[in-house]
């Protein structure tokens, strides 16, 4: 695959400067380039197609291509549009389609300045199941390393398959710690002497919630190099033993993507520019050429790769004690307050607890544990106590606990 790669790069001036005084990095002769990234697979679904222009290095923002016209045409006289989703961010297609074997495709599109643009023909590579996806306690001091490795593996007997990329969502059972039964309001203040009251609600506290997150980056692998046409071992995520996503029940599923040697060397190539998490998700540090190519002008720079590929999953769950490990931290620190209504004054060497009380419920939404006839209370942050503060307590249709 052609592969042309330009730097701009500024290290002789940083170091100059490293030393001395900051310097403000600058973009040099920047070129707008539309972001092509699409992956379409075997699977029945809306298929996606992602569109943007790249950005400068003084503002990193995603600039998304949002009036192009999108389209995927087939070998076979099939052809699927696209239409832009605010939500998703991206052009799913109008009708639900999957890739078959033995048909090209090529993605074409139309930007919003009348620009055509088309991809080479690529077609669906064989599919290959994964054996296994299996989590490992490992302790590796020269990787700084201590947790759990999510591992796979994967055979392909008919030796077709070479190349792999994963991607994987995490999903994670949270349980916060110190659940509050009450709904809080600060009534009757009075500010000219600091006066005021609390009303609790009784509530069914929020302490059951569920994350999921979505994998970023590019991990991929080849078995070209390798005796037998097997993956083995692969690791797909390590988790720290300290995360806190392991702390009750942690799932993950993972997706195995058969990759033509094009689509696995342009990646490769990405991935060695920088590590970067998303062709969509920053400026890019130099230019790779893909497979999608300017019909009226060549030479015109496109950034990105149109690719057809087969995929499978498996999904997984696990506690912490499956793995030998203690339980990790929560996702903050938790500090129970007890403060009294009745301190109002810092004369006694004190803080106003009074006070303290008002500003923590009032601007820091601190929730309240409990209350007594003293009027002293247990308040802890909202994090540690509603779940939904940062999650959703919405179950998942496929968690099994």
């Amino acid at each position: 695959m052609k592969t042309n790669i330009l730097f701009t790069a500024l290290f002789a001036i940083l170091l100059q400067y490293a030393c001395t005084e900051p310097y403000e990095i600058e973009t040099v002769d920047f070129e707008s380039v539309l972001v092509v990234e699409s992956t379409i697979t075997d699977e029945i679904k809306p298929q996606i197609v992602r569109l943007s222009k790249t950005s400068t290095l003084e503002n990193p923002a995603i600039i998304y291509e949002t009036n192009a016209a999108v389209v995927v045409n087939s070998s076979v006289g099939n052809n699927f549009n696209f239409s832009w989703n605010n939500e998703m961010a991206a052009y799913v297609s109008d009708v639900p389609f999957k890739a078959e074997p033995n048909v090209n495709y090529t993605l074409n599109i139309i930007s919003a300045e009348g620009k055509r643009y088309t991809s080479s023909q690529v077609s669906l590579p064989p599919k290959v199941e994964m054996d296994q996806v299996y989590p490992e306690r490992i302790t590796d001091p020269t990787a700084n390393k201590d947790g759990v490795q999510v591992l796979v593996n994967t055979e392909d007997p008919t030796d077709n398959a070479k190349y792999f990329r994963y991607e994987y969502e995490e999903t994670y059972k949270i349980v916060a710690p110190y659940p509050s039964p009450y709904f809080v309001e600060i009534v009757n203040y009075n500010s000219s002497n600091g006066t005021y009251q609390l009303e609790l609600t009784p509530r069914q506290p929020e302490e059951i919630c569920y994350s999921t997150v979505y994998s970023t980056g590019i991990v991929q692998t080849s078995t070209t190099e390798l005796n037998e046409n097997r993956v083995f071992r692969f690791p797909v995520k390590y988790l720290a033993k300290t995360d806190a996503k392991i702390q009750t029940r942690y799932s993950i599923l993972v997706k195995q993507f058969v990759q033509s040697v094009e689509a696995f060397t342009f990646y490769k190539i990405v991935q060695e520019l920088g590590s970067v998490e998303s062709l969509l998700s920053q400026s890019q540090p130099g230019y790779v050429a893909g497979n999608m190519v300017s019909e009226a002008n060549p030479n015109e720079k496109v950034l990105g790769f149109f690719e057809v590929s087969s995929m499978t999953s498996k999904r997984i769950y696990f506690n912490y004690e499956d793995v030998g490990l203690q339980k990790p931290p929560y996702f903050v620190d938790c500090e129970v307050l007890t403060l009294d209504y009745n301190d109002a004054t810092i004369m006694d060497d004190d803080p106003d607890e009074r006070a303290a009380l008002y500003q923590l419920i009032m601007y820091s939404d601190y929730q309240v544990l409990s209350q007594n006839s003293r009027l002293i209370y247990r308040i802890v942050q909202p994090e540690c106590s509603v779940c939904t503060y940062f999650s959703t307590n919405v179950r998942p249709d496929f968690w099994v606990d």
